[in-house]
């Protein structure tokens, strides 16, 4: 009895690291998700795009290339980008993916630190609302240029994979999305995380109160 008590806490003690890398991996897995459903519109497509470029840092262009060439949506993207970080070849990410793995499959076998990929996705989640909210506040003009610089179109930059989103994370991108254009001129009293208020205090001179799906 005393042994298998004692055979128990040692498997539970090798699988508690395990647990706790899945549920970040979740966390960052639907904070992304986020991103590729807000992406699923051109405005929201252009926002992310150059959230996306201001973070990484990589120019749209290639952004929009490596798209294409791995069929990926902005949220498995911002992955392999983190992964390249990390020291990993792209190609070889690239490769993996054509055995069949996705790119979290193929992430996992790199053991990256998803926590640390989570906090970064938040941080471009939070560009991509000040970049919507810019574009609400009828900067069009300067968004058009922006565009033209970059060699970035969004009505081109649509792969297969942008589909890869449920239903209700489009409903909650789309609630996330009336929220920004509403309020994009009004303060009131705010309940999002710090990096996204000290963003929108920057944009709005003033807290903004979002819906769940922001949060």
């Amino acid at each position: 009895m005393i042994r298998s008590a004692r055979s128990f806490l040692f498997l539970l003690f090798l699988l508690i690291p395990v647990l706790a890398t899945a549920d970040e991996q979740q966390k960052a897995h639907k904070i992304l998700n986020k991103v590729t459903a807000i992406a699923t519109d051109p405005i929201g497509r252009r926002a992310v795009s150059l959230a996306m470029s201001q973070c990484l840092p990589v120019d749209r262009k290639e952004l929009a290339q490596r798209r294409r060439e791995m069929n990926l949506n902005y949220g498995d993207l911002f992955v392999a980008y983190e992964l390249v970080k990390s020291g990993t070849k792209m190609d070889d990410i690239a490769a993996k993916m054509k055995t069949g793995k996705t790119i979290w499959q193929a992430a996992d076998e790199q053991r990256p630190d998803w926590k640390q990929i989570g906090d970064e996705a938040k941080k471009l989640n939070s560009k991509v609302d000040i970049n919507l909210i810019g574009h609400f506040r009828n900067n069009k003009e300067a968004e058009d240029k922006r565009d033209r610089i970059d060699g970035y179109d969004p009505t081109l930059d649509t792969v297969a994979a942008d589909n890869n989103v449920s239903k209700q994370e489009i409903e909650d991108a789309e609630q996330r999305y009336v929220f920004l254009r509403d309020h994009s001129g009004a303060v009131s009293n705010s309940t999002l995380d710090t990096s996204t208020e000290k963003a929108a205090r920057g944009v709005l001179g003033g807290p903004l109160k979002p819906p769940a799906s922001i949060e």
